[in-house]
């Protein structure tokens, strides 16, 4: 099913004011996947960061207060426990164009599969950039991968299964700040066929009418009127793609 042209336009719209000719690009966050959160839990050189010195409680940005607070609590019971030793270091951040670090307050208690990571609010403000109202959605969705011509876009998502349809195609909506790819989806089973699959990890090549550069990729995500509409999707060079698989 094609997608409804107003809401195509609508979802670039949203992107409009991105400063595309900013140096330093700013920052597009997107949350961070389930995938990066387990991959940091395995990893022994992250864990011993909180192995260093300690922040008072009393330097938290009250912003983050309520957070914290709700993060400590008792994971069986939700009663409310004492905060988490506190540190303030470089903290992983899912953005559209991979992860990052950036100054961070960060918590990470022996009893939790995930930390607590919070970015810091000066950086926030400086460095980085969404339209209003557009919060940092962490889908699981693949990394899609630019070429070297900046211009050949092998775009991956969530789709049906190889065996139930084809993606031969896509639709490519472009401004001069984002670029949103709509695959075009062919059905090969019948219509009242059993599967035992309803979704896996796709993708489509497209080739932009300009180079990607300083823009944007967007996707619907939950779709108009909701807090993801628009939402950034992470895209990295084919070569460090293949460079992360070996």
């Amino acid at each position: 099913m094609r997608s409804n042209p107003e809401h195509v336009r609508q979802a670039l719209e949203r992107w409009d004011g991105f400063p595309v000719d900013r140096d330093p690009r700013p920052v597009v966050l997107t949350g961070l996947s389930v995938t990066e959160l387990d991959r940091l839990r395995a990893d022994t050189r992250w864990r011993a960061l909180f192995d260093g010195p300690a922040v008072p409680e009393s330097e938290l940005p009250p912003q983050f207060l309520q957070a914290a607070i709700d993060y400590c609590r008792d994971v069986q019971t939700r009663a409310q426990r004492p905060l988490a030793r506190i540190i303030r270091a470089p903290g992983p951040f899912g953005t559209d164009r991979g992860l990052h670090e950036f100054p961070a307050w960060m918590m990470y208690p022996a009893d939790r599969r995930w930390p607590f990571v919070a970015l810091d609010p000066d950086f926030e403000r400086r460095n980085t950039w969404r339209p209003e109202g557009l919060r940092a959605y962490s889908a699981s969705e693949p990394y899609s991968t630019i070429a070297a011509d900046d211009r050949t876009l092998t775009y991956r998502f969530t789709g049906t299964p190889a065996a139930y349809a084809a993606y031969l195609s896509a639709e490519v909506y472009e401004t001069k700040t984002a670029v949103l790819v709509e695959p075009v989806e062919t059905p090969l089973d019948p219509p009242d066929s059993f599967r035992l699959a309803y979704a896996e990890d796709r993708q489509v090549v497209v080739r932009l009418a300009a180079p990607l550069g300083n823009r944007v990729l967007i996707w619907p995500a939950h779709g108009p009127g909701s807090d993801t509409f628009a939402s950034p999707r992470t895209v990295i060079s084919a070569d460090l793609q293949e460079r992360a698989d070996l």
